[in-house]
């Protein structure tokens, strides 16, 4: 018995000792770790490398010692050229060296433009990429704009926007006119335009002269009858001339067309190759039809040397019907009266030119505009003409 508890003390101290070594063990193990990661980190943190940044042509733009876990790549790029647009870094590593090399890709230089010349927007694209869409410019209350037009200039895209007069401006002020006999047919018919609120306007003579009465059609929806156009009657004229080739008259009942009424001035001044607009109703369509151009020339024929006439003339299409519009500039200011057309062959369908008959022929009688003095059409053709003798 006295053996037995002798072992059993012996095997109860070996079980304490191993668990104090197995303790201890683990401990060191730990510790050594714990060391091992301490001075890992240490050392990583000490490290450096070598970064040297190129360009894509190959030349140096500069080499820096920065620590390892710098990003290169995070450098800034180099400047874009006209050229060239740079995209990011091609970074390379061997060791502690690392060399970095900046993409690029060619570029096309892309400009919008207003129609007067204004930058709207710049932008540009490379070879892989499609080109950017952008609005055109809002419609004025003067223009609406159609298209962008695509040119190349010293490698750069530029788009201009290109625009077309609204013709929404003009209809409270230029008219068509009808005119008929005294059975009530109709014989011809003619454009107008609409000088002040109380409703004057100025047309050629040669569009009434062979009229009995005459009525007025603007392309504005009636809101009396309901009809598409409303119509106005011709009440009659203070001043016409056959030589000048105008007739000076008065609507009745304009006032209810007022809102549509634009302050349309005239002016003297214009030049050749100044852009210009004919507004009238053209080969008697029963709409108003605005046709672009440009000044060419002063033009007069024997005729009109004699009476010291001259019409302007421009390649805006001017064709019957269109008589007694206007010719207005690119700023909207009435420049003259169109009146006649011209064709180099006896068809008329080659057409050449037109002539308008300028503002400084007919602007002194537009200062006597008395309602006094109105003669009706059939009155007035009847003794031929009204003018004034001097």
């Amino acid at each position: 018995m006295q053996y037995n508890c002798v072992n059993n003390q012996n095997l109860e101290n070996y079980v304490i000792n191993m668990n104090v070594i197995r303790r201890f063990v683990a401990g060191s193990i730990c510790f050594l770790v714990i060391l091992n990661l301490t001075l890992c980190l240490s050392s990583c943190g000490s490290t450096k490398k070598t970064v040297s940044w190129f360009d894509s042509d190959g030349s140096l733009i500069t080499t820096e010692e920065v620590s390892a876990d710098y990003d290169p790549s995070e450098r800034e790029l180099p400047d874009d050229s006209d050229e060239w647009h740079y995209t990011g870094w091609t970074v390379t590593e061997s060791g502690n060296v690392t060399v970095c090399t900046a993409n690029r890709a060619a570029k096309t230089n892309l400009v919008w433009k207003d129609y007067d010349g204004n930058v709207l927007f710049e932008d540009f694209i490379t070879d892989e990429e499609e080109e950017p869409e952008y609005d055109l410019p809002e419609d004025t209350d003067k223009w609406r704009y159609t298209e962008w037009d695509k040119i190349k200039e010293d490698g750069t895209y530029v788009y201009t926007a290109e625009r077309e007069p609204n013709g929404d401006y003009f209809v409270g002020n230029v008219f068509q006119i009808v005119i008929k006999d005294k059975s009530g047919e109709l014989i011809g018919s003619g454009s107008g335009f609409v000088i002040n609120r109380d409703g004057w306007f100025v047309t050629n003579n040669h569009v009434m002269e062979k009229g009995y009465t005459a009525t007025a059609f603007f392309d504005i929806k009636d809101t009396l009858e309901g009809g598409k156009y409303t119509q106005l009657k011709i009440l009659g004229g203070v001043y016409n001339s056959e030589e000048k080739d105008i007739f000076i008259g008065k609507l009745d009942g304009y006032r209810r067309l007022a809102e549509h009424y634009k302050e349309i001035s005239f002016t003297e001044d214009y030049s050749q190759g100044e852009e210009c607009y004919s507004v009238g109703y053209p080969n008697s369509s029963v709409e108003m039809d605005i046709n672009p151009g440009t000044v060419t020339e002063e033009y007069s024929d024997l005729y009109s040397k004699v009476s010291g006439i001259y019409y302007i003339l421009s390649d805006s299409y001017i064709a019957p019907g269109s008589s007694g519009g206007v010719l207005v500039n690119s700023d909207f200011e009435v420049i003259g009266i169109t009146s006649i057309g011209f064709y180099s062959d006896e068809e008329k369908q080659d057409y050449t030119s037109g002539g308008s008959i300028p503002y400084s022929v007919f602007k002194s009688k537009l200062k006597d505009l008395d309602e006094k003095k109105l003669r009706s059409i059939s009155e007035i053709y009847k003794n031929q003409t009204l003018e004034e003798k001097e």
